[in-house]
């Protein structure tokens, strides 16, 4: 299940709280990832449905797994081990897709390894991995690039969310992310001489293809009825000879090593540049 069937998902906003403390004691708690409805804005919209705040464990602990049911899912044609979360939580999401809902947290006991443009085994620290994202772990992409789309759509804009980067860059050329194949992230106070431990460094694989979930208005939950702004990516941004009735924005990326951190703020070094052609999908 996905935003591709079901447009209302991108009405959940997921925040990570990795060091949470208690509001009455201020001692440190359980970290775990909050799941919140955002309340949909536009005329004719009915009221977003009231829900609480759902909460999951973001490490579930050796008691916790061992109460959670071991299944499969399929990611397009491959089969990926996950953790039910169990009836409380399904029920949660059920109510809120007004249909039968369970969700599933990946296990580490099975992962996807990364199919198209994966970097070679011997670039990277460990093969090159993801679970329930389609092509890559990292999606990057720049604000030039942003600007560039809404200069062709017809007559209004659109933000970032519609294309979901987990990492979002400013000061390069509208697409100049394309030409990059490998960049270094590091604290901008430190960009002469950053201590290794505080470098996190990326490869930079293909150009990711845009499908009908860049429709999806992330105010409202409803899809396009103009299609847009798939319709306009499709039509200038064909750009990748490997893809070449693809709309194309963003482009997926792979860790060099694992443990890295990338922080808000980061100066971002383009360590390769070169060209980029999608081999598989």
């Amino acid at each position: 299940m996905t935003q591709r069937t079901e447009s209302r998902l991108v009405l959940l906003q997921p925040t990570i709280h990795e060091h949470p403390k208690d509001p009455d004691t201020g001692l440190p708690t359980v970290p775990y990832l909050a799941v919140n409805v955002v309340e949909q804005q536009g005329p004719g919209l009915p009221p977003s449905t009231s829900q609480n705040e759902l909460r999951v464990p973001l490490y579930p602990t050796d008691e916790e797994r061992a109460r959670y049911k071991l299944v499969h899912v399929t990611v397009f044609s491959e089969k990926v081990a996950g953790y039910d979360l169990g009836d409380e939580v399904a029920e949660w999401c059920s109510q809120f897709l007004g249909k039968p809902a369970r969700l599933v947290m990946r296990a580490d006991t099975e992962v996807r390894r990364m199919l198209v443009c994966a970097p070679p085994d011997d670039l990277v620290e460990e093969p090159s991995q993801t679970a329930f994202a389609d092509d890559a772990p990292f999606l990057l992409a720049s604000e030039a690039s942003l600007h560039d789309v809404n200069e062709h759509l017809p007559g209004y804009s659109i933000d970032i969310r519609r294309f979901r980067p987990n990492i979002l860059v400013s000061g390069c050329q509208a697409f100049e992310e394309e030409t990059w194949k490998r960049v270094q992230f590091i604290p901008d106070a430190d960009r002469e001489a950053a201590p290794e431990t505080r470098q996190a460094d990326l490869w930079v694989t293909s150009r990711c293809t845009r499908c009908v979930m860049t429709n999806n208005n992330p105010d409202t939950g409803m899809p396009s009825s103009e299609q847009q702004p798939l319709k306009t990516i499709i039509a200038y941004r064909r750009v990748d000879p490997g893809a070449k009735f693809k709309g194309c924005f963003g482009m997926n990326c792979a860790p060099v090593k694992l443990d890295q951190m990338i922080r808000v703020g980061d100066a971002v070094i383009v360590q390769e540049t070169g060209d980029h052609c999608r081999t598989s999908d």
